[in-house]
């Protein structure tokens, strides 16, 4: 019934989108909400064919579960070696060169190196590098030759920390980056701190277990890495190969033991659809419109009118709501998998429920995170190759190149569109392969691993269609 008033609702909206990252609304061939009743019956049509599918022997799962190996190239263990060495060299010292530009260069986000290659070429780069190609990071990172890998701390890592100090700096780069105005100082400022951070945990717990559990890029870039269809694996033989399998198949096997392990795939989900959300006139409107009067009450005046007295307390709200986001999306997650266990009757916790099926929730977050910035690598990454002639922003033109203003790529909105649609729908339909599987280890029979999944068929539904509408709406206000 929510479904179908839903999509009432989308059907009768206009067809002007805006695609996140860009300013200009876009007329699309059909009302969006077409598009999204699409999506959702395609949704619905994936879980019917699961579900009579049966056990795991089916031929459809067979296939779905399906995977080929390749033979790894052979080359010298000491090439290897060095090129993984070579990269961690790289990668370290672009981050020091991304402080002392911050620091001594031009303050100008637009003109300065370090603002475009930290957070379009590493941060978004590095995630769906990893998306692509594996855990690159585990490799490369750039902490080699700052402390020995076999370093061991000084100190046993406690098992109740667990990944907090992860979704830590998480929490904190997003709320940095949503509600603070990033200079090039500021991000070589942030950069320093997540250094020194960096080094105190892995120098008192050990480098090994801080890359395993606190060093944020680490644990962020290995969850993309899950995702990928590519993946190194070592044979009987003890020979390396490659291995190809079906986008998202190796999360089958992703446990999440920890509480900031389940918080930090629901912040990762919740914090990307706030940031879309926090472009939608509904939004806006909600606080500075005051509907209900009570700003006005608090203020004495109507908040459009005062501004400047009321911005540091929509701040305060913002960061509020971003803080909690994570926990309404894990008490919804919660009552629909109730609901699946109250259908048919099972015994089973809900802490052991919602640890095993959490991980369905990860393509979801991450073809939110691809489809909300990934344009952001062709329309702003592109200028990493003028900003390398002038890193200081100071005028250089060393290799003839520099910055002109223009952007060198300007996509076509439409068919920006329409990716954004089809990854998401993709993700949301793996979410559901995902769950299905896991509830045919859970379940009794077929027919109680359908039944359980009802529920949750209604929630990535919901999920799609606002999904797919907070990336159709213009900001209004």
């Amino acid at each position: 019934m929510i479904a179908h008033l839903l999509g009432s609702v989308l059907l009768a909206a206009p067809a002007t989108a805006m695609a996140h990252a860009f300013g200009e609304p876009v007329q699309l061939p059909m009302p969006y909400g077409l598009y999204i009743a699409g999506s959702v019956l395609a949704l619905v049509l994936s879980f019917v064919l699961l579900a009579f599918s049966g056990r795991p022997g089916n031929k459809l799962l067979k296939g779905l579960n399906a995977q080929r190996t390749l033979p790894w190239p052979a080359w010298p263990a000491q090439w290897v070696h060095r090129a993984r060495a070579a990269g961690s060299l790289f990668w370290l010292s672009a981050l020091v060169f991304c402080i002392v530009t911050g620091l001594v260069g031009s303050n100008d986000s637009h003109r300065n190196f370090n603002m475009t290659f930290f957070w379009i070429l590493f941060v978004l780069g590095g995630a769906y590098a990893a998306m692509l190609i594996g855990d690159w990071y585990q490799h490369q990172h750039p902490w080699r030759f700052l402390l020995p890998g076999n370093w061991n701390g000084i100190r046993k890592y406690p098992r109740w920390l667990g990944h907090w100090p992860a979704l830590l700096q998480l929490v904190c780069l997003v709320a940095i980056e949503l509600f603070f105005h990033s200079t090039p100082r500021k991000l070589a400022l942030l950069l320093i701190a997540f250094g020194v951070f960096n080094l105190a945990g892995m120098w008192l717990w050990g480098t090994r277990r801080w890359l395993q559990r606190g060093e944020l890029f680490a644990v962020l870039f290995r969850l993309f890495a899950a995702c990928s269809p590519l993946r190194k694996i070592r044979s009987t033989d003890g020979k390396y190969r490659w291995r190809i399998a079906l986008p998202f198949s190796d999360l089958r096997r992703l446990r999440l033991w920890h509480p900031a392990q389940c918080l930090f795939v629901l912040f990762l989900l919740s914090s990307t659809a706030y940031d879309g959300l926090r472009e939608t006139a509904v939004y806006f409107n909600i606080f500075w419109q005051d509907p209900f009067g009570i700003l006005t009450i608090a203020f004495g005046d109507h908040p459009l009118k005062i501004y400047p007295q009321v911005r540091p307390w929509f701040i305060a709200w913002e960061m509020a709501l971003l803080i909690v986001s994570p926990f309404f999306y894990l008490l919804l997650f919660v009552l629909f998998i109730a609901l699946g266990r109250m259908l048919t009757g099972s015994k089973q916790p809900i802490p052991l429920l919602l640890c095993r099926y959490l991980p369905s929730l990860v393509p979801i977050a991450v073809v939110y995170h691809l489809t909300h910035y990934y344009t952001l690598l062709f329309s702003q990454g592109l200028k990493i190759r003028g900003l390398v002639s002038d890193p200081f922003g100071w005028g250089w033109n060393i290799f003839g190149n520099a910055i002109t203003g223009r952007l060198p790529w300007l996509p076509d909105m439409a068919n920006i569109w329409t990716s954004q649609v089809v990854l998401i729908l993709a993700g949301h339909v793996a979410a559901v392969w995902l769950a299905h599987q896991q509830a045919l280890q859970l379940e009794r029979s077929n027919r109680s691993a359908t039944l359980s999944q009802l529920p949750m068929l209604v929630l990535m539904v919901v999920f799609t269609s606002v999904g797919l509408w907070i990336l159709a709406q213009p900001l209004q206000g």
